[in-house]
């Protein structure tokens, strides 16, 4: 071995801070495109919204329906019917049967994990359903459909300043609609294996707003720091976001969890989080979550503080 060979410590150093010098250039580059989407003067602030979502990948969907609910040129109940009535006829198909066919080739998976007396207990009798052979758009499977439903209502909800208390209100009136919506009746039959999957354990999927926590609990992964970085609008899509979910706590729809979150954040030193190329001033992120903080107090504060176990009376 050459004597003048560097260590392996040395040659891993030179490794990693090549690694480090083209990640912050991708990650320059990538702020730059944002930082340009963010300065257009020709585009209005949802239009940003809109091209920052789909630069940064954020978890949303598209809302044509919902443009025109919130511009009055749907009522509340067709909003809720022409978009609900899809989801409604595939949960009571199953899918159009497509479902039967995935659940138990599941069951047949998890069958010979047990005894014959346990897996009939568990899965149901095997039975024979054969895997449908027409073309699946998997956009029009319920889940998905319900993913697109609440991640259209969450994306619009970040485009909706958090001052505009009517449209917000519009937007939580939507969702209270669908949560008294008639519930659609089970698939017939209602085999085990299908009663087994998350989607149809459950004979309540409006009261219950299916998938609706979930993907609250996947739209926070794109908040400041985090899926978003720290321009102007991603700021004010966050601020927005956090109002509505504090409109909706108000309502009976108990979000108080993602407010509390944003409360106690105020007792740790700010951070950047992961995503924080180029890094905000400590003042900025600061002022940032004071602002979430502050909403979700004004808003649903007792709700919120009704998470600390050591709140004493309603003066706290």
């Amino acid at each position: 071995m050459p004597k003048n060979r560097p260590s392996q410590q040395k040659r891993n150093q030179a490794k990693y801070a090549e690694f480090v010098k083209s990640r912050r250039e991708r990650e320059l580059r990538q702020h730059q495109a944002a930082e340009a989407i963010a300065d257009n003067d020709t585009l209005n602030f949802e239009a940003k919204i809109d091209r920052l979502a789909r630069f940064r990948g954020w978890f949303s969907a598209e809302t044509p329906i919902l443009d025109q609910y919130l511009q009055d040129e749907l009522s509340l109940a067709e909003t809720v019917d022409i978009l609900g009535k899809p989801i409604d006829d595939a949960y009571s198909t199953a899918d159009f049967g497509r479902q039967y066919f995935e659940q138990e080739r599941c069951a047949k998976a998890q069958r010979q994990f047990h005894s014959p007396e346990k897996a009939l207990e568990l899965w149901g009798p095997e039975e024979d359903y054969p895997e449908p052979q027409e073309e699946w758009d998997p956009s029009k499977s319920t889940e998905q459909q319900l993913w697109d439903l609440w991640f259209s209502i969450l994306h619009a909800a970040k485009r909706i300043p958090f001052a505009d208390e009517t449209q917000q209100v519009k937007l939580v009136d939507l969702v209270k609609a669908f949560k008294a919506r008639r519930n659609p009746p089970p698939p017939e039959p209602m085999t085990v294996p299908l009663k087994r999957s998350w989607i149809w354990e459950s004979d309540t999927l409006w009261t219950d707003l299916a998938v609706l926590g979930i993907s609250v609990s996947e739209t926070f992964n794109d908040v400041c720091g985090c899926g978003a970085g720290w321009l102007w609008p991603e700021q004010r899509a966050c601020e927005n976001l956090f109002a509505f979910m504090a409109r909706l706590t108000t309502s009976g729809i108990d979000l108080s969890r993602i407010g509390y979150s944003c409360v106690v954040a105020l007792e740790r030193t700010p951070s950047p989080g992961p995503q924080s190329f180029p890094e905000p001033p400590t003042l900025e992120i600061l002022g940032y979550e004071v602002t979430c903080a502050a909403l979700w107090t004004i808003i649903a504060g007792k709700q919120v503080y009704g998470q600390y176990p050591d709140t004493r009376d309603e003066r706290d």
